[in-house]
């Protein structure tokens, strides 16, 4: 029997799907509860607002979808918590809870891509918290000035919008005229009572995450390929943020673009403390190298910034303006901006600090020595692997040869871990926390390259044992030294215990230093485990090479 063109389009796109259920401004109200549950997908017609006293809760593994052409002729659709209004979105690694555009096909992998950016409009929270707004108020960017429920700021600091947690948001950021588009994230004036853990921001078209003003803090947030920056605030932010990734590419601009207030004398100032981010930029290469900095600190901003790495961008590290009197440059100079403890690394404009910082007429040497004298760095942090392609090349972990695994200072402050290792990620095998819930981890970006251990010492002393090179090729070398005469076996194993070759058997060696070219053509790319075993007992194991 013959199928009709249509009949197969529609069982293409219905593939997998769950029941639709439509949304549209006027199903959720003042003084509602609303819950969103999984099995269904919800889709947002136009701008969907939870109104003061509303409270939306969405459940582990809903899935909320965005139409790019709503149908009472807005410019686009877009989840909107007013000020007085919550969002509980409390999902689990498990079940993560995943905002994204119509047409995305959850089940198929790849059916967008990291290109596919701007095809509905993004998320935004409105609070409370004070702003540095002239009135201390606005109406938020990307929503018409005409509707007073877009408004933000006022009074509360410890405003609670809610809960965000194992949240993804994809594909969104649609541009409602030039110069106007919506964040992936919008968090506008709001308050440190709303809690922000595991938060993805994947291929919006504008920034990741913009904050406008407010006090709220951010862990664990995952932004990448963004169409401008990555993490931007700016009206007097005031917040926290630990565990900041984001990784870009050439239609990327900045991964930070902090600015202050809306006029210098206007307060509070801008007070941020930021710890453990790893932002890997275009690469060096990039056909983005005039606006492809890792950080630009300017109209008055400040920052605080500890322990972080930043890696692979196109221009510099550090764009301080000096465009008027209490400019960012000035902040610096009055102690309001200082780094402690990071890693720069791998910039298009040079490699030591005078090349990759700029104060924009004030004097490069005093940022530099403040720099060299608060324990950054310019070695390379030997990362697992960067790849910007869907080609499982990207392992943001650091590698145990890094010479950051135990050299982080952390703020000491209840909101922050207490961690050793500089970076967003420890060098556990579980330490990538993106697995299991980011669409980078769903679309083939992550990795496992990192190597997390060398030999464990056994029965005889191995004082010295590495693979060359490493990441391996099919022919390698094992150089190892021994304590006394042996007669070894080399061993190749799969992480899970399954055996894949045995490059050498019995072979007799004295005391002292060998190197031994060893066979991995049958390995194939990812971490292996070398095991050698001498005159038949354990010498050393779990030394974990990547190919």
């Amino acid at each position: 029997m013959k199928q009709s063109l249509l009949s197969i389009l529609f069982s293409f796109f219905t593939l997998g799907a769950f029941a639709q259920i439509t949304i549209t401004d006027a199903d959720i109200n003042a003084g509602d509860n609303v819950t969103w549950s999984p099995g269904q997908e919800y889709i947002l017609d136009g701008y969907v607002f939870v109104e003061e006293g509303a409270t939306l809760t969405i459940e582990p593994g809903t899935i909320v979808k965005g139409k790019s052409t709503p149908t009472n002729g807005e410019a686009t659709s877009a989840l909107i918590i007013a000020r007085g209004g919550k969002i509980i979105a409390e999902g689990t690694a498990e079940a993560p809870i995943i905002f994204t555009a119509e047409f995305d096909i959850i089940d198929i992998i790849p059916d967008l891509t990291k290109n596919n950016k701007g095809l509905w409009g993004g998320l935004i929270i409105l609070g409370n918290a004070v702003v540095g707004e002239d009135g201390g108020t606005d109406n938020v960017e990307g929503i018409p000035s005409s509707e007073g429920r877009a408004q933000y700021g006022g009074t509360d600091d410890a405003d609670d919008s809610g809960v965000l947690k194992y949240v993804s948001i994809r594909h969104a950021g649609s541009a409602l005229e030039a110069n106007n588009e919506i964040n992936g994230l919008t968090l506008a004036g709001v308050g440190s009572g709303t809690e922000i853990d595991y938060i993805e921001i994947f291929a919006n078209l504008d920034d990741g995450i913009e904050f406008f003003g407010g006090t709220v803090a951010v862990k664990h947030a995952a932004i990448s390929f963004c169409g401008d920056d990555s993490f931007d605030y700016d009206e007097s932010y005031r917040g926290k943020g630990q565990f900041w990734f984001s990784v870009q590419d050439d239609l990327s601009n900045r991964a930070g673009e902090w600015d202050g207030s809306e006029s210098t004398d206007l307060l509070p100032k801008t007070e941020v403390s930021l710890s453990n981010m790893t932002f890997i930029g275009a690469g060096t290469e990039s056909m983005n190298a005039d606006g492809n900095d890792a950080l630009r600190i300017r109209d008055a901003a400040a920052a605080n910034v500890w322990s972080s790495v930043f890696v692979g961008f196109a221009d510099r590290a550090i764009n301080l303006d000096n465009d008027f009197a209490g400019d960012s440059y000035d902040e610096f100079l009055d102690g309001n901006i200082n780094f402690v403890a990071n890693a720069f690394f791998d910039f298009g404009a040079g490699s030591s600090f005078a090349d990759i910082v700029n104060t924009d007429g004030g004097d490069d040497n005093l940022l530099i020595t403040h720099l060299m004298e608060n324990a950054n760095d310019t070695q390379d942090p030997q990362l697992g692997g960067i790849s910007r392609e869907a080609d499982g090349g990207l392992d943001p972990r650091l590698d145990a040869g890094s010479p950051y695994l135990s050299s982080a200072q952390v703020p000491e402050d209840p909101f922050f871990d207490q961690v050793d290792y500089i970076g967003a990620f420890s060098n556990e095998q579980d330490g990538n926390w993106m697995l299991g819930w980011t669409a980078l981890d769903a679309y083939g970006f992550l990795g496992d390259f990192i190597v997390t251990s060398t030999f464990d010492q056994a029965a005889v002393d191995v004082t010295q044992a590495e693979i060359n090179p490493n990441p391996a090729t099919d022919i390698s070398n094992l150089s190892i030294t021994l304590e006394e005469a042996t007669q070894i076996d080399v061993d190749i194993m799969s992480i899970d215990g399954r055996m894949i070759a045995s490059p050498i058997s019995m072979l007799s060696l004295e005391a002292g230093r060998h190197t031994l070219q060893i066979d991995l053509s049958s390995a194939k790319s990812g971490p292996l485990m070398l095991i050698v075993t001498g005159d038949g007992e354990l010498i050393a194991r779990e030394m974990i090479i990547k190919k």
